[in-house]
């Protein structure tokens, strides 16, 4: 099956994810209350990432692509977007404290900019905003973990026999698990408090994918309608769950999410959902690195020009939902494509010049 084939369907529910995300970072309570599972797209979009990645790389990877080419190429397809989103952070961090509005040290700002550039989280004594291990654009923290397990998908792959597989996903269900205990739920891996939870998430979900793909490749399992996919997705989104938050949230990440994306694979969308779901799918990375930029942009202008604004939470959703929808596309089309060229064409001429 060619790498270059396109699941649509599953792009779509990536895109409907992130969009899910924006409601953890805008305070809605109206919509914070029909969400309370919203925190687990998250766990969604390692799973969906182990199964595209292993879907485009494990042939090239078994052909001798190198673990450092790779990286390389995620970096391509990752950094041009999550710098725009960086540097947002940082401009409005630097104006904030020259208007005297934040009182920030500004070797706090030099700091974290540093680490964030090269895509690391700042300790809480060098961070503007302690609350975050990435201060500038917060969503980073999936980045950062993202590319953790990247590396070692890469350096693992020769390796990774059904066997060796097990084992992994075995020991990121272990962690899953004491993780959901002890906090009460998956929600986790963003701040100091409980970074910890960050690593068995994206150990499971990533590898997870990886196992989905692999079984995908021997028999595809049926294929979901694509609103019944976009529905099951929303629903565990929206269960409330109360006491056994916990529980629920382990059964998402463990059971619900790789059975998702094994039905979803084979769904063939026609017409106008087939349309929004491509472009769901083509602006959903964006969407989700950019948005709490967008936020805090649109937050600091509203409050400069009129303070006495006072947008209901809803509102203050749909406002960013938009502004990032727009600022992705623009982007698209003016910035992360053309850059991405521009790099792919220069590692190609690094690569015959060796």
């Amino acid at each position: 099956m060619s790498a270059g084939k396109r699941f649509v369907v599953l792009d779509g529910m990536r895109g409907l994810a992130a969009l899910t995300v924006i409601v953890d970072h805008v305070d809605s309570p109206l919509l914070r209350s029909l969400l309370p599972g919203r925190y687990l797209a998250v766990d969604f979009f390692f799973v969906l990432s182990g199964f595209v990645l292993s879907h485009v790389y494990a042939a090239r990877l078994s052909g001798g692509m190198s673990p450092l080419a790779f990286m390389r190429a995620r970096l391509i397809r990752l950094y041009p977007l999550y710098l725009v989103g960086t540097l947002s952070g940082v401009a409005l961090t630097t104006a904030l404290v020259v208007r005297g509005w934040i009182d920030v040290p500004w070797q706090s700002i030099v700091a974290a900019t540093g680490l964030g550039l090269v895509i690391l989280p700042t300790p809480i004594e060098w961070s503007p905003s302690p609350y975050n291990i990435f201060p500038f654009d917060g969503p980073a923290w999936t980045l950062f973990f993202e590319l953790l397990v990247n590396i070692a998908f890469a350096l693992v792959f020769l390796r990774l026999s059904q066997r060796v597989l097990i084992a992994i996903l075995a020991l990121g269900a272990c962690g899953l698990t004491a993780v959901a205990y002890h906090f009460g739920a998956l929600e986790g891996g963003f701040n100091w408090d409980n970074f910890i939870a960050g690593f068995p998430r994206v150990t499971f979900g990533f590898f997870a994918g990886v196992l989905v793909h692999r079984l995908y490749l021997k028999r595809p399992a049926p294929a979901l309608p694509a609103w019944a996919a976009f529905l099951a997705l929303m629903v565990m989104f929206m269960l409330p769950a109360g006491p056994a938050r916990a529980w629920l949230d382990l059964l998402a990440a463990l059971v619900v999410f790789p059975l998702l994306v094994a039905c979803c694979a084979g769904s063939e969308p026609r017409g106008r959902m087939a349309r929004a779901a491509a472009t769901l799918g083509l602006l959903s990375y964006g969407i989700y690195i950019l948005h709490v930029p967008v936020r805090d942009w649109l937050s600091t202008i509203m409050v400069a020009l009129a303070p006495e604004l006072n947008l209901p939470g809803a509102a203050m959703v749909a406002l960013v939902a938009v502004g990032t929808i727009a600022a992705t596309a623009v982007l698209h089309v003016v910035y992360d494509e053309p850059m991405r060229r521009w790099l792919l064409r220069r590692k190609a001429g690094a690569a015959t010049s060796a």
